[in-house]
């Protein structure tokens, strides 16, 4: 194994320090670099397995633009900091580290903190190679079936859309003395897709066929931000209205390297979703699908009545799970990715977002679907009782005992294993916790011989689990060895445009349980919906329907006949903000004050930048807004940035 290491950091008492600690521990310092020039030069003369890497570093560069050149070359790395914003800190952590020390550290934490970066990137290399032989694989059957290429291009962008998340796949065939050919796919939902061929983008950007274009194909994948975007728009028609009709932010073109002058455009609506690793990725598969796609626009457009309006997620795989806004989809795509791999996964998000359906999800999409899911929630379980509920206990192993019982994970052996809120595990269970985990064995409480089990861990919780390590109650190897594969769900006050769908999905469920006719739910209700921020999230949304079909005579359509317990709309609250002849009597009125005080605010800060929304100092950083998210509520509010420049 190599254990080869290098040390980066700019202090030399504090690089000296940990020289001494890694060789005690028996791993070979190649070197110690201030630097990242200084770094970069010992990586192509040693090539080392793990680097710890200080953020602020000597010098114009910093750590974190080292990080990208280790994420390219596939060299694990643990970030060294001390104090740093919360801005720098996201920025490292979109690097993907393998793991984070906070300085002053102790030697056992940076020996665990290394040992589980080993671990992480270990296990990530093989889920990676797993996952795009999976891929390459399904390329090629659908390459091989029979059909038109129309479909078999649409089912490439589906097994494509895990892999590379778009909201916009452009196939673009560059013309020689006549035309461009284009086509693409707009994602309307999870597995639903517009065709979008020349006559569809015509009418949606006003523009002609010969005056299509794009940049030329050449030999390299390149990222583009939503600057370079903007900017390349500004020489390419085409590519600005698609920017601004489809609301996109970053993108990847790809130019297919054959004698057809192809080029594969992904588009999303989220910025900074592309790294280097959907780029590699394309580099490898785009030439297998070249042969199917470059005929795809001499085929006739697929109708748009085979298409449907996004009701909700396919049931096949995904039961309960019912929405169609990005960022539900974006937890889709990465589900779709982990589900065939045996990799660890932890579900995080607030309570009442949906974990456990996540987690069946999982299981039911993975080879060991056809075996035992075992739920745990370990919140619910006495400390005393615990180690048993998990792994058993053999006859007279303590007072009651008088049988011997079998644990979830011998139960879940084979299968797949739940472990709901792992943040209220006691931290000596923890400890257990993590033996099974490297040693893929348990021990019955009273046993004697250690029983081995194949089992998966799927674990959630809705707990800061970072903090909760900063402050000694969840142990930092646990973490890393669950966080192997993170999916972080949104919250329901940033689904809104799931609303409605879900709501329905509800109201149309207990309908059915009480035996009565469901006739719609108001206009209104659901303005008033909308307008909640759900602290309960699903599930409080879920009891709300619950309430109204209870309260509703069956004939007319659900409203709300009870108020909705949300801490913004007390009387205490708008007291303060109103005079006491304005408090808001309804749902309604206390709408129309957080709009108004938003459109209030966002002008306020609009003054501030002189109309300015991008960039460093701009009224969305100021917000803590993507861009293209504080243009929309400005365009609802009715608000013009060109009011505020000077």
């Amino acid at each position: 194994m190599n254990k080869k290491i290098l040390i980066v950091e700019d202090e030399f008492i504090v690089a000296n320090d940990l020289r001494l600690m890694l060789q005690k521990a028996g791993y070979d310092v190649c070197g110690i670099a201030a630097s990242v020039e200084e770094a970069q030069k010992i990586i192509r003369l040693h090539h080392p397995a793990l680097v710890l890497l200080d953020i602020h570093l000597k010098g114009e560069k910093t750590g974190i633009d080292l990080a990208m050149q280790l994420r390219e070359e596939n060299i694990a790395f643990v970030y060294l900091s001390a104090n740093s914003n919360q801005k720098i800190l996201e920025a490292a952590k979109a690097t993907q580290p393998y793991g984070f020390l906070v300085k002053p550290f102790r030697e056992k934490d940076v020996l665990i903190a290394l040992d589980i970066a080993r671990y992480r990137h270990e296990n990530s290399l093989e889920t990676s190679l797993r996952k795009e032989q999976a891929l390459q694989k399904s390329i090629a059957e659908i390459t091989a079936s029979h059909g038109d290429a129309a479909t078999k291009n649409l089912e490439h962008a589906k097994v494509l859309q895990p892999y590379v998340p778009f909201d916009y796949l452009l196939i673009y065939k560059h013309g020689s003395n006549s035309s461009p050919e284009v086509s693409g796919f707009l994602r309307t939902g999870f597995e639903e897709y517009q065709p979008v061929g020349v006559k569809e983008l015509q009418t949606i950007t006003g523009l002609k066929p010969e005056d299509f274009s794009l940049p030329s194909a050449n030999s390299s994948v390149h990222i583009y931000d939503e600057a370079g975007l903007l900017k390349n728009g500004k020489d390419y028609p085409l590519l600005q209205q698609i920017i601004k009709k489809f609301d996109l932010a970053t993108g990847i073109i790809a130019p297919v390297t054959d004698t057809q002058g192809i080029t594969i455009c992904f588009f999303s609506r989220r910025a900074s979703i592309y790294t280097h690793t959907e780029l590699t990725l394309l580099e490898r598969v785009l030439p297998a699908l070249a042969g199917v796609w470059r005929t795809q626009a001499k085929q006739p457009a697929m109708s748009n009545a085979t298409v449907q309006k996004p009701s909700g997620i396919p049931a096949t795989g995904f039961e309960g799970i019912i929405g169609s806004s990005q960022g539900l989809l974006a937890v889709l795509d990465h589900l779709t990715q982990v589900a065939p791999v045996d990799t660890s996964v932890l579900i995080l998000g607030e309570s009442g977002t949906g974990k456990e359906r996540i987690a069946q999800a999982i299981h039911q999409l993975s080879p060991r679907s056809n075996k035992p899911l075992v739920k745990i929630n370990c919140a619910a379980l006495p400390a005393t009782l615990i180690e048993s509920e998990l792994f058993g206990h053999e006859k007279g192993a303590f007072t009651g005992a008088t049988d011997k019982r079998i644990g979830k994970f011998e139960q879940a052996d084979g299968g797949t294993i739940f472990l709901d809120e792992i943040g209220e595990m006691p931290l000596d269970m923890q400890v257990k916790l993590l033996r099974v985990l490297q040693e893929k064995e348990i021990e019955r409480v009273g046993g004697r011989t250690p029983i081995k089990v194949n089992v998966r861990v799927i674990a959630a919780t809705n707990r800061h689990l970072e903090k909760e390590v900063a402050e000694g109650h969840f142990r930092l190897d646990l973490y890393y060895r669950l966080n192997v594969f993170p999916l972080i769900l949104p919250p329901l006050r940033e689904r809104r445009d799931d609303m409605q769908q879900l709501a329905y999905h509800f109201a149309k469920r207990f309908c059915k349980k009480m035996d009565k006719h469901f006739n719609g739910i108001r206009q209104q209700t659901m303005t008033d919906l909308e307008a909640y921020d759900w602290p309960g999230n699903i599930r409080e949304l879920e009891n709300v329907v619950e309430q109204m079909v209870i309260l509703n005579d069956g004939v007319s359509e659900l409203e709300l006949k009870r108020p909705l317990n949300n801490a913004l709309f007390t009387s205490a609250h708008v007291s303060a903000s109103l005079p006491a002849q304005s408090v808001p009597q309804t749902l309604t009125d206390v709408k129309k004050l957080q709009t108004e005080k938003e459109r209030e605010y966002i002008i306020s800060v609009l003054k501030k930048t002189n109309g300015r929304i991008r960039g460093e100092g701009g009224a969305a950083q100021l917000l803590d807004l993507n861009p293209t998210t504080l243009e929309s509520r400005m365009a609802k509010l009715g608000i013009k940035k060109d009011e505020f420049k000077t």
